[in-house]
């Protein structure tokens, strides 16, 4: 019984042993479970500086964070570690505590102080751990170098992008070893550049994606409970199963589907379809133009092509050369039947008019909501076709979200305030679906076969101005 006793205890000996050398020589992976094991081995193939984890909730990414810092802190002298979480009080309710709970058998020789002021852990060999929430604090993150940086919720940080380029890599400047990591689970719009940092990285080999069901150590009744509490489909395929999707309450669009991109095919009576250009001013913003055809035959608005420019290079001049290119690639010379733009900036829609032979009329507008209603409704019966071509404009149906009043449109890094959505909401305010021009077909007059409509625009003093300076009927 005594010498069971004293081996036990042999045991326990040289395990503490074996932990406090590991500890010493900055090597903690055998505190990791199941699901850190696996964010463990995909970091390990990285040779980059940057590594991107897109992780469930649940998987244990903040706790690999903070030992992967502990570990680039007691592994060499002087390093100087900062972990940016989007969020302040994580830092109090998660990070904080995921650290202690590291540290509780670090040998005492090595063991940080904990600096509650500076939210800084010191080590005896000079190097630095700095917490930072970057709600409260933004500016946090700059100094004058970093070894490791550590983005966590970098789906949820604000201008993720900008820190990363602008602050981050410049702290990197001679030190070969630096490296930064980003963790998060997807944000509520797609439009986050997080988002790009996971596709960059996937192409670069240094990305990682682990769905709730990759986690070795659940059961399938706890993945069951997770998925009831959900309240709504998009939050399980977001939080659970990584995908970057809309939030079904924020999405202006929510009806999108990736079958309604398709090619256009002409037939017989394409030259009697009404082509329409809509166009969306952007200054400070993007200017986008969509070039569609109205099908009669098939009853659907068919988006051919887009035209994307920055708001601050344009000029009225490439803008007029950018749109008569388009609509003689788009219609192969065929007359436009109309082109509509927002009104915003009537003194370069009759430049358009006057200059370049490029008549824009200045669209009446509704309230917001009632226009992305008509949107809503074409789009969810199927009315409305897109060529793969119109990347701009897919991605802004895939990505457009309201702000929280739900009174405009959110911006995107990505995608500015959603011009391209604009453009094709004002389109669809403009098509006239009640006018059939293929008298042919029926063997009609064009006087009885055309019906036209009675326009319901608002009589105010403005838009009568509006016409009579571009003299519309």
């Amino acid at each position: 019984m005594q010498e069971s006793k004293k081996k036990t205890k042999n045991k326990s000996v040289k395990l503490k042993d074996v932990q406090r050398e590991l500890w010493r020589r900055g090597s903690l992976s055998w505190k990791l479970k199941g699901s850190q094991k696996l964010i463990e081995d995909a970091f390990s193939k990285v040779k980059g500086k940057l590594f991107v984890c897109n992780c469930s909730r649940r998987f244990g990414k903040s706790f690999w964070a903070a030992k992967k810092c502990l570990e680039r802190a007691l592994g060499g002298s002087n390093q100087k570690i900062k972990f940016a979480s989007a969020f302040a009080n994580d830092l109090e309710e998660i990070i904080i505590p995921a650290f202690n709970f590291l540290l509780e058998d670090c040998p005492p020789e090595i063991l940080p102080e904990w600096q509650v002021s500076r939210k800084k852990f010191i080590f005896k060999n000079g190097s630095e751990i700095q917490l930072i929430g970057l709600d409260r604090n933004p500016n946090g993150p700059r100094g004058q170098f970093c070894d490791l940086f550590i983005f966590e919720e970098a789906g949820f940080i604000n201008r993720l992008d900008y820190l990363y380029s602008a602050v981050v890599i410049p702290m990197f400047k001679g030190r070969p070893d630096a490296m930064a990591i980003m963790i998060s689970t997807p944000p509520i719009s797609p439009a986050h550049p997080f988002q790009i940092f996971c596709k960059k990285s996937e192409k670069e080999g240094a990305y990682a994606k682990f769905t709730i069901y990759e986690d070795p150590e659940i059961e399938q009744y706890e993945i069951d409970e997770l998925r009831a509490e959900c309240l709504t489909e998009s939050d399980w395929l977001r939080e659970f199963m990584v995908e970057f999707v809309i939030d079904a309450n924020l999405g202006i669009v929510p009806e999108w589907k990736k079958e309604n991109v398709q090619d256009y095919n002409k037939d017989e009576y394409w030259r009697y379809y009404h082509k329409y250009v809509s166009m969306d001013l952007g200054v400070r913003d993007k200017t986008a133009a969509l070039f569609a055809v109205y099908d009669f035959l098939e009853a659907k608005l068919f988006i051919l092509d887009e035209m994307v420019m920055a708001g601050p290079e344009m000029t009225t001049d490439k803008l007029a050369v950018a749109i008569a290119n388009k609509e003689k690639e788009s219609f192969g010379g065929a007359e436009v039947y109309r082109r509509v733009a927002d009104n915003n900036n009537l003194l370069l829609l009759q430049d358009l008019t006057t200059l370049h032979g490029l008549t824009f009329s200045p669209t009446t507008k509704g309230s917001l909501e009632a226009m992305i209603n008509r949107l809503r409704l074409w789009v969810k019966q199927g009315k409305i076709v897109i060529s793969p071509k119109c990347t701009e404009l897919i991605g802004c149906l895939e990505t457009g979200i309201w702000k929280k009043n739900r009174k405009e449109f959110d911006r995107s890094p990505l995608y500015g305030h959603f011009d391209a959505l604009a453009g094709l909401m004002y389109l669809v305010r403009n098509v006239r679906e009640n006018v059939n021009p293929i008298p042919a077909l029926y063997n009609l007059s064009q006087d009885s076969h055309f019906i036209e409509e009675k326009e319901n625009y608002e009589t105010t003093q403005n838009i009568s101005m509006i016409k009579k300076m571009f003299r519309l009927n």
